[in-house]
C-alpha cells in the first residue's frame, strides 16, 4: 500500500503544502510484511482509521506513531487492554523512548515536512506560558468546548493555540472558534509553525488523546492536560498510549517497557532487532484475544 512513501502529499491526503517526512520510508518494509501476514491469515486491515468493532473485531488498523509502526484492533477496549497486557510482560526497555528523544533533539520528530522537504517554521516567541495543540478539523467535534473556554478565560493572552497542519480556518470561523480566541485575547499560530519547537518553549501543554504531542511533552518535562470531551477520549488509535500519558505519573518508564513487548503493536526496524518476529507474535496474541471473545456479543 506504500502509505509511508513521502510522495503521499500528491494524493491530497495531507493537503497541498505538506508531505510525509522521508525517514518514514523506513517503515515501508514493515508495512509490507504486516500486510503480507494479514493476507496470509485472512485478517482485514486498514490504514489510519478509527471505529469501534466488538471485542471479536474484524479489522486491524495501522499507522505511524512517533516514527514507529502502530497496530491496534478497531475495538476501543482492546486498544487499551493490549497495552496493559504488554506492561504485564515486564520486558526491559530496548530504546523506543530514546528513539523518540533523539528525533526531538535532532528536530526530526514531526511526521510532516513542507512539500519541498524543508522544515516547518520556528515561532518567534521565546517563552510560552500555556500551549494548546489542536487536532485537525475532522476531530474538532471531539473537543470539550467548555474546557477550551475555561482555559482561554484563565490564561487569556498567555495562551497560544497551535493549529493542526491539516486545518481549514474557514471551518474554525464558522464554528465560532476564532471568535472565542479573539474574545479572550489568546494567540493563535498556523499549522506551518513547528509544534515541537513550541512544546520546548512552553511551560504547560494542553492536547488531546488523538495526538503524539502528549508523550512528546512529557519527555520534554512539561505539565499536560487533555481537552477532549470525556466520552470521546477513546475514539482514536492513540488513545490507549495517551491514557498512560494523562493518568500515570511514571508514564514514560511504563511506556518504554510496554513498547518493548510484541503485545504493544509498536514496531520499528532500527529498534526491534527481530521486527518480523515481533509482528508475528503480535498477530498471534491479538488473534487469540479475538478467538476468546467469539460468541460473547451478538449483533
Amino acid at each position: 500500500m506504500n502509505k509511508f512513501k513521502p510522495d503521499q502529499h500528491e494524493t491530497g491526503q495531507y493537503g497541498d503544502d505538506i508531505r510525509l517526512r522521508p525517514r518514514l520510508e523506513n517503515l515501508d518494509k514493515v508495512e509490507k510484511y504486516f500486510i503480507d501476514q494479514c493476507n496470509k491469515k485472512n485478517i482485514k486491515f486498514t490504514f489510519d482509521c478509527n471505529a469501534d468493532e466488538r471485542s471479536n473485531w474484524d479489522t486491524l488498523a495501522y499507522t505511524s506513531y512517533c516514527g514507529m509502526l502502530h497496530i491496534v484492533p478497531l475495538c476501543r477496549d482492546l486498544n487499551l487492554y493490549q497495552l496493559y497486557d504488554a506492561l504485564l510482560d515486564n520486558i526491559s526497555p530496548i530504546g523506543h523512548i530514546d528513539f523518540i528523544k533523539n528525533n526531538i533533539e535532532n528536530n526530526t520528530a514531526s511526521k510532516y515536512v513542507l512539500k519541498d522537504n524543508s522544515e516547518f517554521e520556528y515561532s518567534k516567541e521565546e517563552k510560552i506560558k500555556a500551549l494548546c495543540i489542536l487536532p485537525g478539523n475532522n476531530k474538532f467535534g471531539h473537543l470539550c468546548a467548555r474546557k477550551i473556554k475555561t482555559i482561554a478565560n484563565h490564561w487569556k493572552n498567555n495562551l497560544t493555540f497551535k493549529l493542526h497542519p491539516v486545518c481549514d480556518k474557514e471551518v474554525l470561523k464558522k464554528n465560532g472558534f476564532l471568535h472565542m480566541v479573539n474574545k479572550y485575547g489568546c494567540n493563535i499560530l498556523d499549522g506551518n509553525v513547528d509544534m515541537y519547537d513550541l512544546i520546548k518553549k512552553a511551560n504547560f501543554v494542553y492536547s488531546t488523546h488523538t495526538s503524539e504531542s502528549a508523550l512528546t511533552s512529557l519527555i520534554l518535562g512539561k505539565q499536560i492536560e487533555p481537552i477532549d470531551n470525556y466520552d470521546k477520549r477513546t475514539y482514536h488509535g492513540f488513545s490507549g498510549i495517551n491514557h498512560f500519558c494523562y493518568n500515570h505519573k511514571d508514564a514514560i518508564s511504563k511506556l518504554d517497557k510496554i513498547f518493548a513487548s510484541p503485545k504493544s503493536g509498536i514496531i520499528h526496524p532500527d529498534i526491534d532487532i527481530d521486527w518480523k518476529g515481533k509482528i508475528d507474535k503480535y498477530l498471534e496474541y491479538i488473534l487469540e484475544k479475538r478467538e476468546s471473545q467469539n460468541g460473547y456479543y451478538l449483533k
